[in-house]
């Protein structure tokens, strides 16, 4: 898979990109579960966190948003 590029680490939520630029991995840190993302939701993804990161909306903002992925977050998280 290559290396990892981090594109958002806060307190609940942790979001890379492949080097590769293929995928996009959402870890929620506080229920332990994440998912791999590609294609047009990872596009989707990207975009709208660089449109809140433009609009300079906090961290709350930005996990709000990433929690509404909750549901697709169906692997469990050991180790990371």
């Amino acid at each position: 898979m290559g290396l990892l590029n981090i594109l958002y680490d806060s307190e609940n939520f942790y979001v890379a990109e492949f080097s590769s630029g293929n995928g996009v991995e959402l870890v929620d840190k506080q229920s332990a579960r994440g998912g791999y993302f590609d294609g047009v939701v990872a596009a989707r993804l990207r975009a709208s966190m660089a449109r809140l990161q433009s609009d300079a909306q906090g961290e709350d903002v930005m996990d709000e948003f990433l929690g509404t992925y909750g549901a697709l977050l169906t692997n469990s998280v050991w180790l990371h």
